[in-house]
């Protein structure tokens, strides 16, 4: 579900610098829950958060674009906003990761 900014040829991921991005996940960090869950952990200066939210939101936008697609009577919302943001991050992580 790569958008045209996640060329190959580019060094933008979601409309964003690459670099700017590896900065920012440089901050985050993560821990086990009680249950076994991953707890993400992330306390971004103001200087390197702007360009992660903007990645993370543009990525959801396209969740959502798709998520809208599945709605039928019998399934109103495939996944909830909270999902939605999770999976946007772990799809933007391995964009991230993602080179030639």
């Amino acid at each position: 579900m790569a958008d045209d900014t996640d060329d190959t040829d580019s060094d933008l991921v979601a409309g964003e610098r690459r670099s700017d991005l590896l900065t920012a996940l440089s901050y985050v960090s993560t821990d086990y829950g009680p249950d076994g869950e991953y707890i993400v952990n992330g306390d971004l200066p103001p200087e390197v958060a702007p360009p992660f939210i903007r990645a993370i939101m543009r990525v959801e936008a396209e969740l959502l674009l798709h998520d809208a697609e599945l709605v039928t009577v019998d399934n109103e919302e495939p996944r909830t906003p909270d999902e939605r943001r999770t999976d946007a991050f772990v799809a933007l992580v391995l964009r991230i990761d993602d080179r030639p």
